[in-house]
């Protein structure tokens, strides 16, 4: 790595080319358009009335809602409302409208429980701790409560759902959660690998691999005001992990097609070519949705933010940087903010993340590994020659010397973001920089600025960022992928330091999980690393229950780690109360469906 001790070397990196592609935007004017074409669930005077009139304290709820009858007559039906001289700003008005024409949400599932769950996974045999180790096997019994199957008329009659059609069942993160989630997903498949529940695994991923042949890319979730947004691009590593646990190469080489044209979406539609440090152009990649409406699961939250937009200020590249920041799975966090805890200061577009161009990093590795495995020599010495590419401009562009860490770049300040963010040691985790060799003095300084940030203090996990916006990607929330990432990049450190230090955070996060299993019977979407709690505020929506990617992150520290776990002083209180997980798991699969 060249590192060049000078603090007006990020002046020298700049910005070729950054634009939006045909295929984003296809010419369209920005503002003209919506998460989705649906006059129902995406845009149009029938969405605004039902959130301007408060219905639901939760957005997202009516755009859940199934259609009972065609959306042309449900129009029509409501025009005459509103001709009638009803008051459509009345709760009461709307909800009665609602109630006739729409079914309510969760009733286009089918509670599934997994045919390849098993009683006690192999895994659990070697915790060596016999409290973690009996709650290991209740956290293994909840992928049961969070299997859904969606019933067939959603194939049959498409057009009456928000929700998206797959094939096989899926196992949802859980609460308002209801449809898959795609980075959620990768979490949840490393659980259900370690749960031996290989059959849901590659039904779920046939069910990505169907998306990416009808959008040409993975959505953010299963709902079609999902579709015109990704998440981090996980999927071929959910394939590789999949790959390595059953040597399944048939299904890899039948879904190759869907992985490659992924990695090219990312490659033509969300690229920005930038020159290094060492004057030489470097091609990265960045989340950049193009959207110019707001969110219909968070409409009226989208709605006020852009009232109080500056003046001059265009809502359409608000509502596009919005949904950016929701593709990058960080929604929402002060990492995209020109100016602290001010939402309408978003300025996703201009990010070049450090942490999706460590995704692609790894993907481009995984799509050569398994290329060369499945005799395609060719196109695994293209995706090494990626690798070496990625590798040198997270060096060049993203390696910050005087802080001696990587940092997000701002293409329009021409500046690293020079805050603290989880995110910031992620090259550690696929080695994605210098000659791919984990070299000890660059790992050393990592270590060291963790320390100077003073980020390894907390008692219940790392913190996503040192900033308290009031945002739920931010401080003092800590999040379950994060923490697994954190510490899978430092357990994998020459650095002695680090691997102690990873171990250390291993503890904390079972700390914090297992005592709130303890006192909540649940496990939740993530936590307060302050005070070991899960939070209670912060963000768009109640911190959720279910939860499947902490499940998944729980599942693979115990097996990680679980020769050297210990459960926290509250395992004497453990025994009278895991008894009574199935009652919970039964409740959790009724409001999930939408039941009670």
């Amino acid at each position: 790595m060249a590192c060049h001790r000078c603090s007006l070397l990020l002046l020298y990196v700049t910005v070729v080319f950054h634009g939006h592609t045909a295929a984003q935007g296809g010419g369209e004017d920005l503002a003209n358009i919506a998460a989705c074409d649906s006059e129902i669930y995406c845009s149009g005077r029938l969405l605004e009335a039902a959130q301007n009139a408060h219905v639901f304290n939760d957005s997202k709820t009516f755009v859940d809602m199934k259609m009972k009858s065609e959306g042309d007559e449900i129009l029509r039906a409501f025009d005459a409302l509103a001709a009638g001289g009803a008051n459509l700003s009345s709760a009461e008005v709307m909800r009665g409208f609602l109630d006739q024409w729409f079914d309510p949400p969760g009733s286009e599932f089918e509670v599934w429980q997994p045919t390849d769950w098993r009683d006690s996974p192999e895994f659990l045999n070697h915790v060596a701790d016999s409290s973690l180790r009996e709650w290991g096997r209740h956290v293994h019994q909840l992928w049961k409560s969070l299997g859904r199957n969606i019933k067939p008329d959603v194939r049959a009659r498409p057009h009456l759902y928000s929700l998206l059609y797959v094939p096989h069942p899926v196992i949802v993160p859980g609460g308002r959660f209801r449809e898959f989630y795609y980075w959620d997903t990768y979490w949840i498949i490393r659980g259900l690998l370690l749960s031996e529940m290989t059959e849901t695994t590659r039904g779920m991923l046939s069910n990505f691999a169907e998306m990416v042949k009808r959008f040409g890319f993975v959505p953010n979730g299963g709902r079609v005001y999902y579709s015109r947004r990704s998440q981090p691009p996980v999927l071929t590593l959910a394939v590789r992990d999949y790959l390595d646990k059953t040597n399944d190469t048939v299904f890899v080489q039948t879904v190759m097609p869907q992985l490659e044209m992924e990695y090219n979406f990312w490659m033509r539609d969300r690229n920005v070519t930038v020159r290094g440090r060492d004057n030489g152009q470097h091609v990265l990649n960045q989340y950049r949705s193009f959207i110019g409406k707001s969110r219909p699961e968070s409409w009226r939250e989208d709605e006020d933010a852009a009232r109080s937009l500056q003046s001059g200020t265009d809502p359409a590249e608000f509502h596009a940087n919005v949904a950016s920041a929701c593709e990058s799975g960080w929604d929402f966090s002060s990492r995209w903010y020109a100016h602290g805890d001010d939402v309408t200061s978003i300025r996703t577009t201009d990010i070049i993340p450090v942490d999706l161009n460590v995704f692609m990093c790894a993907c481009e590795a995984a799509l050569a590994n398994m290329s060369l495995l499945l005799g395609r020599g060719e196109a695994a010495a293209q995706y090494q020659a990626a690798v070496e590419r990625r590798r040198a401009a997270i060096d060049a562009v993203l390696w910050s010397d005087q802080q001696g860490v990587w940092l997000d770049y701002n293409s329009a300040t021409g500046q690293h973001t020079d805050r603290f963010y989880a995110s910031n040691i992620f090259p550690l985790y696929n080695t994605c920089y210098g000659d791919g060799t984990a070299q000890a003095d660059i790992e050393g300084r990592v270590v060291d600025y963790l320390k100077k940030e003073s980020v390894l203090i907390y008692p219940g996990g790392f913190p996503t960022s040192r900033v308290p916006s009031g945002e739920q990607w931010d401080f003092p929330n800590g999040w379950p992928p994060l923490q697994h990432l954190v510490i899978e990049s430092l357990a994998g450190s020459p650095v002695r330091e680090a691997q102690r230090l990873a171990q250390d955070l291993a503890q904390r996060w079972i700390n914090t999980n297992y005592g709130q299993f303890v006192r909540t019977q649940a496990m939740w979407e993530k936590y307060d690393v302050e005070t070991g709690e899960h939070p209670g505020s912060g963000g768009e929506y109640d911190v959720q229950v279910g939860f499947g990617w902490t499940n998944g992150v729980v599942l693979h520290l115990l097996d990680k780690y679980g020769h050297v776990l210990r459960a926290p002083p509250a395992s004497t209180a453990a025994a009278p109360v895991l008894h009574l997980v199935p009652l919970i798991l039964n409740l959790t699969a009724a409001v999930i469906t939408g039941q009670v």
